[in-house]
């Protein structure tokens, strides 16, 4: 397992994903007043100040006279360190279940969660195979594995997700046929998927365009967050692998539309 990614299998809490927003509103290297975040995140200036002393004690931000910026040096790595902390048993336990839906000889494409990067762990037991992915931890991970044909797909590196994104990436994904994507999400939200950062979106949608089964992979927080921008439909999916207490009601939707999808 790859030391940046501490097994930790704790359940995201309340204050950790108020933090990990807080992260992801950092990310762009501008400095936020703290007021102005407490009032983003519907929390009292006190609350916020705790998140960010456990974040400072992280080294991920620096507070100064009434304002947060991120630390430039450490943010970037950290931050997806910090998301790659969260639900490791059940990623684990999504990782294994796709990678069985898997042929040797399969071409499979996989998106820069730290939930796909467990495929890792149990991909051995399928090879031969094709994997294309614009994720670094999966590149570094698979890039001495016998019988794996890695294929990256380049573009401009992007620290915040670990990964290559832009428009050299979206046209090298283009050019590939593939047998199967496995991907998450950021948020579920009805039947629709959301994910902060347009640039993800862009590749996730040219993922989706180049496989012929599309697999996706979500722990019961995924219906918990919010975010900005429109990824996709999850009845567009072949197969949604979930795990954790998933509500019942969004079951229950999931149902209804028809989406093929199990719990494991």
């Amino acid at each position: 397992m790859d030391s940046n990614i501490p097994d930790d299998g704790e359940s995201l809490s309340k204050s950790e994903r108020r933090r990990t927003r807080i992260l992801q509103m950092l990310m762009s290297g501008a400095t936020a007043q703290i007021r102005d975040l407490a009032e983003a995140l519907g929390v009292s200036l006190m609350t916020v100040h705790r998140d960010l002393a456990a974040l400072e004690k992280e080294g991920l931000v620096r507070r100064l006279r009434g304002a947060v910026s991120a630390e430039k040096s450490l943010l970037f790595e950290s931050s997806y360190n910090y998301r790659g902390r969260k639900q490791v048993e059940e990623k684990r336990r999504l990782a294994r279940a796709a990678v069985a839906r898997l042929e040797p000889g399969n071409a499979v494409v996989c998106d820069d969660s730290t939930t796909t990067y467990y495929i890792c762990d149990f991909i051995e037991e399928m090879t031969p195979l094709t994997v294309i992915t614009n994720a670094v931890p999966i590149l570094e991970r698979l890039k001495t594995v016998p019988e794996i044909d890695l294929i990256a797909a380049g573009g401009r590196y992007h620290a915040g997700y670990n990964g290559y994104f832009g428009a050299v990436c979206e046209r090298t994904l283009r050019s590939f046929h593939v047998d199967v994507a496995i991907m998450s999400t950021t948020t579920i939200q009805g039947l629709s998927l959301f994910t902060p950062d347009e640039i993800v979106v862009r590749a996730k949608q040219a993922m989706m365009e180049i496989a012929r089964r599309k697999i996706l992979l979500a722990d019961a927080t995924k219906f918990q967050f919010t975010a900005l921008n429109y990824v996709a439909q999850i009845t567009d999916f072949d197969l949604v692998l979930l795990t954790g207490d998933v509500p019942a009601a969004n079951l229950e939707q999931l149902r209804k539309a028809g989406v093929a999808f199990e719990l494991v």
